[in-house]
Formats: structure tokens, sequence, C-alpha cells
């Protein structure tokens, strides 16, 4: 009998031990009471509270922070393209410069052009010819002269010729070129803006519909980053957002699927047009709601993760607190968070906190 005791004893001491092991400190950590004061004494104190940040009510709720880049809104930047194959003449712009509606911006030679409007001039003859045609068709056919279907065949060649007609025309009239009396045409600015890249140079080669001008026609700027899929639903149109030099904005759209390879959407804001402020330009951004009640902003460095759970360490008489939070956001510096046992003017440790997690498991 007592054999068998001591053999069901030692399987079940088997039992217990990968999840002893599994569990590690947090298993010590799970019979910790982690609102027991850490008691330290006065010369150890320095080193703990050598740093010691205040907690402070939070005016503004951290939603999440993420990088971004400046971007041009939608549709405010264009290409002006040349309708017609060529080589760079001359370039009348420099990046940076503003331009007007209707000024001069590339001029090109241009074989094309060249042939496009011979094309037009003998269309043009044509027409004319096969007009003249139709109405005397129209003619005999009232004389009885001549059948019906002469008369359909001519009024199809009028159309025919008519439609090559309105194509080259067309074509002369894309881009809003200025034609040139030696052949070449210049590429016009279409709207008022600010010159951004000029891609040929002279004595390049252009090709037909290459984009040859980009034209900023806004002086609004757009933030695009990338949304963690967590954080979809959490972060709204309309939301605002806080840049690091202080200037803020607002979020206009955020995306509705997920990359599939980086797991994120696309989140766009806009922010106000500054010298400072450059398309393609790095940056990050806040993205922050009104802080409630119980919401606080503390050091991040502030923030220990004991058993898988973040907690702070707040400042007692003789010692240090460990205090449960819920951390709301984040960004490098800051955190704004949540929870019931603090209070505004408490001061956190951020110097040691190594140190007092192993005094929380008794190590």
């Amino acid at each position: 009998m007592a054999r068998a005791y001591h053999n069901s004893s030692y399987r079940s001491w088997l039992a217990a031990l990968p999840i002893a092991l599994l569990l590690g400190c947090d298993a010590s950590l799970a019979a910790q009471d982690v609102d027991k004061e850490l008691p330290i004494k006065a010369d150890q104190m320095e080193q703990f509270d050598v740093r010691a940040v205040d907690v402070r009510l939070a005016q503004k709720s951290i939603v999440v922070a993420l990088p971004a880049t400046i971007i041009p809104p939608m549709n405010a930047r264009i290409a002006v393209a040349a309708p017609f194959a060529g080589t760079v003449l001359n370039l009348h712009v420099l990046p940076g410069q503003t331009v007007r509606k209707g000024d001069l911006l590339v001029t090109l030679a241009s074989r094309d052009l060249s042939e496009t409007m011979v094309r037009l001039k003998q269309a043009e003859a044509d027409l004319q010819t096969a007009e003249v045609m139709a109405q005397r068709q129209r003619d005999l056919f009232q004389k009885d002269l001549v059948a019906s279907g002469r008369v359909g065949e001519a009024e199809a060649q009028v159309e025919k010729v008519r439609a090559l007609t309105k194509e080259s025309v067309r074509l002369l009239a894309m881009g809003a070129i200025k034609h040139n009396a030696d052949g070449s045409y210049t590429l016009t600015a279409p709207n008022d803006g600010r010159i951004v890249e000029i891609r040929p140079t002279p004595g390049a080669a252009v090709q037909a519909m290459e984009a040859a001008v980009l034209i900023d026609t806004s002086e609004e700027l757009w933030l695009q980053a990338q949304l963690p899929g967590q954080m979809v639903g959490k972060v709204r149109v309309g939301d605002l957002i806080e840049l690091p030099d202080g200037d803020a904005g607002k979020v206009i759209s955020v995306g509705i699927t997920l990359d599939p390879v980086t797991r994120s959407t696309t989140l766009l804001a806009e922010i106000p047009s500054r010298r400072d402020h450059m398309t393609g330009q790095a940056t990050t951004i806040m993205v922050v709601r009104p802080a409630t009640a119980r919401e606080f902003e503390i050091s991040a460095d502030a923030i220990a993760w004991i058993g898988g759970n973040p907690h702070v360490f707040v400042r007692t008489k003789g010692g240090f607190l460990p205090v449960g939070i819920l951390v709301k956001g984040r960004t490098a510096n800051v955190a704004t968070v949540e929870s019931e046992g603090l209070k505004s003017g408490q001061k956190l440790a951020t110097n040691g906190l190594a140190q007092l997690e192993k005094m929380m498991t008794g190590e």
C-alpha cells in the first residue's frame, strides 16, 4: 500500500513539472501580491530614484504613433506630356519655379508633328473634294441620272475623310501646345502651379505621350502611413494627428484592406503647408484623441512588463509600489495609460526597473 502511494505521488509530481517549467518566473509571480509595497533601504534608494518622473493627467490620448511620408494631394500633381515624339531644344523653366497657366515649359523639334500637320492639310483638301462629289451625286440622283447607291457611297466617303480630319485636329490640340513657325512645338503649363521636376535635358529624345514636366497645382500636403492591421477600426477618419514640430492635421482616409505582405493598410492625413514640409520627406505622426478622466501621461521608460502585463513602480515613503496599467498608446518617449491606482503628481521609477522586477519575484 505504501509503495502504491509513493508511485502515485511521484507520477503527480512528474505531471506538474512541465507546467512549472513552462510558467517559470510567471508561476512564482502569480503567487506574489503585485500591490505589495517593495521596501527599499535609504542607502539604495538613489539608484532607483535618480530619474523618477511625475504622473500627469493626460490632455490627449495617444492612439498610435507611425512613421509617415509627406506626399502631394491626390490629383494635385499633374504631368505635362509631349503629344509628339521629338528632341528637346530648350527648357524655359526650372524646378521650384512658379508658373501661370499658358507659360512656356519645353520646346521640342518633332518630325511627327510636321507629318501630322501635312496629313491634316491633305485631309482638309480631300474632305472638300469629297463634299463636292457627294453634292454632285445628289444632284444627279434628283434628275434620275444615277442610282441612290451612288449617293450613299459618296456620302460615306465624306464621313470617312471627315473622321480623319477630326483625328488630325485632335492630335494637334492635345496638351495645349504652342506651334512654332519653324515646325517645332512648345509645351505650356495647363494650370497655375510650381514646377516639381523637368525630366528631359536639352538634346534628349522624348517619346510620344512621355511625361516631360511635373507640376504641383496645390499648396496642400498629405501624409501617407502604414496602419498595422490590429489598429484598423481604432483609427477613424477625422482623428487628429500631431507632428514632431508641433503641427497638427487630421486623418482623411483609412484603408479597408490589408496588404498580404505587410499586414497593414494605408492611412492618409492632411497637414498644413509650410516651408519645412517637403514632399518625399520622412517624419513620424501621432494619432491622438481627447483624454478621459482616468488617463495619464507618463514616461515610456517607466513601463515594466511583469508576468506579461504592463506595470509601473510608484514611489512611496519606504520604497516602490507596483501598479498595473493599461497602455492606450505610446511613442518612444511618452505613453498614455489608464489605471485606477495612479494619481496626478505621483513619481514613477524609470531607473533600476529590472532590479525591482526581481524583487517582486523574490529573486
